[in-house]
């Protein structure tokens, strides 16, 4: 009996899946830490929530500490039986957030200010005349959605700030540097790639911080991270010694969690925003006429992948801006039936969290403009509808400025394409069949495959995912009214402003 017992807990031990790669997965909403097979199967999913404070119109602030232990609290919650397996590891973040922390301490000096945040957007518009520099070098458009201004903001009205640089402890920089800073033994102070690129100082040819634009914003290269390709060694977890040899923004992984999809392939991938990655504009001018950006996607050695994105700022953050006015218990649940049931609802004009591509402007206030009154399931559909109207708006600048390469077929993922209703308007709209993934944790599994590239594996073990649903475009002249009445309104508030 002993040695059959010790047999079988050899063999269940030589069973237990091998190669295993972790992913950290920091969100808007939530943590989680993903572990993924060496064929790309989902073994275990851990998630914390995380909250998001709006103490004055257009500041959008996260604790930062309280992100970082989200991660630490997830990396004690990993399976210890599959922890002997892990090979490798990855971070993706949101992008665009930043925080200024001391170099000796490693104390936050400031909140993490949101991607969503909009404070310095009045900075912005005195540097208005040197938007072609700023698109020509870091391939962004003119926002203050990016870091740069909000890391000018922090230097010139922060205390703890202006303290740390004046003794020379002060580290800035995007969020995805504070964490690798913390959760790594050799405590790096370095950013990559595709997060260095979202902060409107970095310059995408050289692949460096851009003197230019540093002496543009104010800013000193001293308290900045080094920058490093997205796929590299970063260092080591404290808590499990497991290398960690990827960083990237989450929207730039989304593109790697299918890469079976064809080169000129266009997804969306729609959670808190939406955000449109396609190979279809190749050139830097067809992007910039299209008023869309440029992302660094994937970054090895000497070897980097561009892709053109479009940005909608307000997806999931326009249901949640109007659940705090408009409370409603298991929307979601509900969503689906009003969807299909209200054939003319309002039309929301929808610059939650400011408008993104391809218009870049202040366009005023969200707000419904039709003049009767609607009901609280019509002002739902609306929002759902402006979602699609704006990834369409998108998708037709693609379309327009792409000679000859535009998609075929579109993909989408992300929590919000659930939602039949959702894919089915936009097939309509834009005209082409969907494919939609069923894949709830694109960005991780994206990363997963990045972490993996590393040490040269070309992933011939990862499976597959097939797309689950397919949508066909179909006539529906009500809803193309809708969407010419919301695109002309966005044009005239953009021309006014």
């Amino acid at each position: 009996m002993p040695a059959f017992t010790i047999n079988s807990r050899a063999q269940a031990i030589q069973q237990r899946p091998s190669n295993l790669t972790l992913v950290l997965d920091q969100g808007s909403h939530a943590s989680r830490a993903a572990l993924f097979s060496a064929e790309g199967s989902l073994l275990q999913l851990e998630t914390v929530n995380v909250s998001t404070h709006n103490p004055e119109k257009a500041h959008f602030e996260q604790d930062a500490h309280e992100i970082l232990d989200s991660l630490q609290t997830l990396l004690t919650q990993i399976d210890r039986s599959y922890a002997r397996n892990i090979k490798f590891c990855g971070l993706c973040t949101q992008r665009s957030t930043v925080v200024a922390w001391h170099k000796q301490t490693g104390q936050a000096l400031s909140p993490a200010i949101s991607w969503r945040d909009l404070r310095a957007s009045k900075l912005m518009q005195q540097l208005k005349p040197e938007f072609p520099d700023i698109e020509r070098i870091t391939g962004l458009p003119f926002s203050a959605h990016y870091s740069a201004s909000k890391i000018n903001w922090l230097l010139n009205n922060n205390a703890g700030v202006k303290q740390a640089a004046k003794e020379h402890q002060l580290c800035i920089a995007p969020l995805s540097s504070f964490l690798l800073f913390h959760l790594l033994k050799e405590r790096p102070f370095v950013i990559d790639h595709s997060n260095a690129q979202r902060s409107l100082l970095f310059d995408i040819e050289k692949r460096c911080w851009s003197e230019e634009l540093l002496q543009l914003f104010e800013i000193s290269r001293l308290y900045l991270p080094e920058c490093k390709p997205i796929v590299h060694l970063y260092g080591h977890l404290k808590e499990l010694n497991i290398p960690l040899t990827a960083a990237c923004g989450d929207q730039n992984a989304v593109l790697h969690a299918y890469p079976q999809t064809p080169d000129n392939n266009t997804l969306v991938n729609i959670g808190t925003g939406a955000f449109i990655l396609s190979n279809a504009l190749e050139q830097r001018a067809h992007a910039e006429k299209a008023r869309l950006l440029r992302s660094i996607v994937n970054s090895r050695n000497d070897r980097v992948r561009l892709v053109t994105e479009g940005t909608v700022n307000g997806a999931g953050a326009a249901l949640t801006h109007i659940l705090e006015s408009a409370p409603c218990e298991n929307l979601f649940e509900q969503l689906p039936r009003w969807l299909n049931d209200i054939t003319s609802p309002p039309i929301f004009i929808n610059t939650v969290s400011g408008l993104g591509s391809p218009w870049w402007c202040d366009a005023g206030p969200a707000e419904f403009i039709s003049g009767d009154t609607h009901s609280l399931e019509e002002g739902y559909v609306a929002i759902i509808e402006s979602i699609v109207f704006l990834i369409d708006a998108n998708l037709q600048r693609l379309q327009r400025f792409s000679q000859g390469s535009s998609p075929e077929v579109l993909f989408l993922s992300g929590g919000l394409s659930r939602l039949d209703a959702l894919c089915q308007k936009l097939a309509d709209l834009c005209g082409l069949n969907i494919l939609r993934f069923e894949d709830a944790e694109a960005s991780a599994r994206g990363c997963a495959w990045l972490a993996r590239q590393l040490q040269g594996s070309n992933n011939q073990q990862w499976k597959v995912l097939e797309a689950s649903h397919k949508f066909r475009p179909s006539e529906n002249p009500l809803l193309m009214r809708r969407y010419q009445q919301f695109i002309a309104e966005l044009y005239r508030r953009c021309d006014r402003s």
